[in-house]
């Protein structure tokens, strides 16, 4: 029944990082992998959790979001950065440089952003993420370098909608934007991730190839559910953490097991 292909976004902050998280996604099953290159314009700074005590003495922990520290954009060789990402990782590749304003790390000038995603387009990437918000100009000239040789994913990271024909609309008035049309929306609660289910089953007889989520509480169900919604793709991670349901995430290898027990595959 699976025609949803899985997807692992790779969480390193360093080219060795990504390729050892590669390596591991390979080995789970992956289909393909998310290299975020603006991972690489921040350095992840762990905090150590806070332990607090009750009156009766009794301890809790509560665990801290790390700090990400921007590095200078000069520092990152991306001609070299790329290639080696191409040597070391053996499965097809989405290649995304996500802004601050869309929710990612890269936070120089639009135009050496723009001119990161051409240096990975020219290097044979497969897939390439090209958000609908870019410069209308700028997303053509992307487009036209992609050729016939990489595909394009249409993204966008949106406010969570106020219903399934808000989400349903904007799919199918960007329909001709990519291969595949992204939409993640930020900040849902259970009722606003109903509406992405509800847009992704109304979706499904379409012809438009799409991937859509949610992050927040009960953003995961159309990820758990991509079979039947028959949706092109789906994010997960290797990270397993307690919390990855209330952001909406599911890691790759309880995808797959829940895929199985639902009969998906």
């Amino acid at each position: 029944m699976t025609g949803a292909e899985i997807c692992v976004s790779l969480r390193g902050h360093s080219v060795g990082d990504m390729i050892r998280d590669a390596s591991r996604a390979t080995a789970a099953g992956a289909d393909l992998v998310e290299v975020r290159f603006d991972n690489l314009y921040v350095n992840r700074i762990e905090v150590d959790p806070i332990v607090f005590k009750n009156a009766a003495g009794e301890e809790s922990v509560e665990k801290q979001p790390p700090i990400m520290e921007n590095r200078p954009i000069e520092e990152i060789e991306v001609e070299s950065s790329i290639q080696s990402l191409k040597d070391g990782i053996q499965i097809p590749v989405i290649f995304a440089c996500r802004s601050t304003s869309e929710g990612g790390f890269f936070h120089g000038e639009e135009s050496v952003r723009t001119s990161i995603l051409k240096n990975a387009i020219e290097s044979g990437v497969t897939w390439i993420d090209l958000e609908i918000s870019i410069d209308s100009k700028a997303r053509k000239a992307l487009v036209k370098a992609c050729g016939d040789g990489t595909s394009i994913i249409a993204s966008a990271h949106l406010p969570a909608a106020s219903s399934a024909d808000e989400i349903t609309d904007f799919v199918n008035t960007n329909s001709d934007a990519g291969a595949i049309i992204k939409c993640c929306y930020t900040n849902v609660d259970h009722s606003r991730s109903l509406h992405i289910f509800e847009a992704a089953y109304a979706l499904s007889e379409s012809e438009t190839n799409v991937a859509l989520m949610g992050q927040g509480p009960g953003g995961d169900w159309t990820r758990i559910h991509a079979p039947l919604l028959k949706q092109a793709l789906v994010y997960t991670t290797l990270d397993r953490d307690y919390s990855l349901v209330k952001q909406g995430r599911v890691n790759i290898t309880d995808l797959r097991t829940a895929w199985s027990v639902l009969e998906y595959e």
